[in-house]
């Protein structure tokens, strides 16, 4: 058994690649109340998380990224309270939001 707060597993170089994290609730700098979350992140060898998994009482998610050199490649699978989405877009900035 393993217990901790936080996981990181490094590469051969130090650089983390992957964590796993229970983050406590808070709010933000714009006074948004966020709930504790647990979040997975896969990272990239140039420090991109490119994939999250996160969860919480109140939603879950999972985030696809694009590679390093991108800014706006990404995938958003999304369930919130009763609600649930799936939203992409790509470099070109076209964006689909699929709800049911």
């Amino acid at each position: 058994m393993l217990r901790g707060r936080a996981l990181e597993i490094v590469d051969d170089q130090g650089r983390v690649r992957a964590s796993l994290s229970v983050l406590p609730a808070g709010t933000s700098a714009h006074g948004d109340r966020y709930p504790e979350t647990v979040l997975l992140r896969l990272i990239t060898e140039r420090g991109r998380p490119s994939v999250k998994i996160s969860t919480s009482e109140e939603a879950a998610g999972l985030s696809l990224a694009g590679p390093s050199n991108t800014r706006n490649t990404y995938v958003i699978l999304e369930a919130k309270g009763t609600a649930s989405s799936l939203r992409m877009k790509d470099e070109n900035g076209r964006e689909q939001t699929v709800k049911p």
